[in-house]
């Protein structure tokens, strides 16, 4: 039988017996999730070991295989192998020294024209600068005014009209 204080704290609620229940059922219950989650953890290593073992085995194979195939063929298939190889890189290095030599080429190319072109650039300033002196040497004698009608046209078009000058 129950004593009064106990039908009190029934009828209030819960017995502390029930409340040391509860929870020695809910440690049960964090011990059994903490379990399954260590568990699914180690499935998992378990898996990754077993993939990593066989792309070990693979490559280890492969190698054997390879090498099992080399021991077989003949054995100057290696010196062809090797010749080859050797003619290919000196290509290389000859296509390389080309190379090489055409970028100075050019650079020197392009130097030589950008001198060409400021030469040019001069020559043009000069050219208009005697077309001036030689428009206003027109202007001076009334007779020549086909003359300098066709120095107009040249200074103004920068084109040059035989047309203008018969």
């Amino acid at each position: 039988m129950r004593t009064m204080e106990q039908k009190k704290l029934l009828l209030e609620g819960l017995l502390p017996t029930d409340v040391w229940n509860a929870i020695i059922v809910l440690l049960i219950l964090f011990g059994v999730v903490v379990a399954v989650v260590k568990g699914i953890a180690f499935i998992r290593d378990e898996i990754q070991k077993s993939r990593d073992r066989k792309k070990i085995n693979t490559k280890d194979v492969t190698d054997e295989i390879a090498d099992k195939v080399m021991e077989k063929l003949d054995p100057k298939i290696e010196e062809k192998f090797d010749k080859f190889s050797k003619s290919f890189d000196k290509k290389i290095e000859n296509i390389e020294e080309r190379l090489t030599t055409d970028k100075e080429t050019l650079k020197t190319h392009t130097d030589q024209l950008n001198d060409h072109e400021g030469r040019v650039s001069k020559l043009e300033g000069g050219d208009l600068a005697l077309c001036h002196g030689m428009l206003a040497l027109l202007e001076r004698d009334p007779n020549l005014a086909k003359e300098q009608k066709a120095m107009k046209n040249y200074l103004i078009d920068g084109k040059y009209r035989e047309d203008d000058w018969k």
